[in-house]
């Protein structure tokens, strides 16, 4: 009885240690997995920060160009709308000056009469 107590003691001993093991490499499996998708998303990571680099370069590119040529547009533009605004007011003083001569002829007129 000693003896089929010991063999079967043995056969959990050695099942339990065949588990251990077993528990051990799937845990070791478990680690590397996860070392190998932490170092996927450590590449995953740094691709779209030089993804975003590169876009927001050339999106600073863009912009930088849209500004120049909106600058030179209004520039023009402010320029035009000076230049109108001495016409206009040049043609504000010559009606001004017609008008005082147009009063002063009709006074004379209105005078000799």
């Amino acid at each position: 009885m000693f003896c089929s107590r010991q063999g079967s003691l043995s056969e959990l001993v050695r099942a339990q240690r065949e588990e251990h093991a077993s528990t051990r490499e799937l845990i070791r499996a478990q680690r590397d997995e996860s070392r190998r998708y932490q170092e996927e998303s450590r590449r995953y990571q740094e691709e779209s920060r030089r993804y975003h680099e590169r876009r927001d370069a050339a999106l600073r590119e863009f912009n930088r160009e849209i500004l120049l040529r909106n600058e030179k547009v209004y520039t023009a533009v402010i320029a035009e709308m000076e230049e109108g605004r001495k016409q206009l007011e040049e043609g504000r003083k010559q009606i001004e000056a017609n008008t005082k001569a147009v009063l002063s002829v009709l006074d004379r007129l209105n005078g000799s009469g």
